[in-house]
């Protein structure tokens, strides 16, 4: 959970210093709640209030990337919960399901066909991203 304003005013040095374009530090706060400045604009913060305020703004949903190169899909990193909080940062990869039951043959047919498959939408050419195996023969 996000910290309120007064939680961030409580970590900062009180100087009221004006150097971070605001002409107090509960201003500031409020701005740095709202994600309207960013902490390095304060110049006389500590770094243990650093420490504190990049975990506390750290996203509840953490990033992960699946693959490498101009392949790789990232997902998570998000700030919110559900996308009409805000908006969703990465999008979710799109995957075709392989099923351990199936013979060589019909699993050579499928990642055959999803390196064919695509779908032009929006401007956005989608294309399955991730295979997913179910484990169904139970061994």
């Amino acid at each position: 959970m996000p910290l309120t304003g007064i939680e961030i005013f409580k970590l900062l040095p009180k100087t009221n210093c004006g150097e971070c374009g605001v002409p107090t530090c509960l201003a500031f706060a409020m701005n740095l709640a709202s994600g309207k400045v960013e902490l390095s604009a304060c110049p006389h913060v500590s770094e243990e209030a650093k420490e504190k305020l990049a975990e506390a703004a750290a996203p509840p949903i953490l990033p992960v990337t699946i693959g490498v190169g101009d392949r790789a899909l990232k997902i998570g990193g998000e700030t919110v919960m559900f996308r009409h909080e805000k908006r969703f940062e990465n999008p979710p990869g799109l995957a075709i399901l392989l099923k351990d039951s199936m013979d060589e043959a019909e699993v050579n047919a499928r990642l055959e066909k999803c390196k064919q498959l695509q779908y032009e939408r929006v401007g956005l050419t989608l294309r399955p991203e991730l295979i997913a195996v179910k484990a169904e023969s139970g061994d």
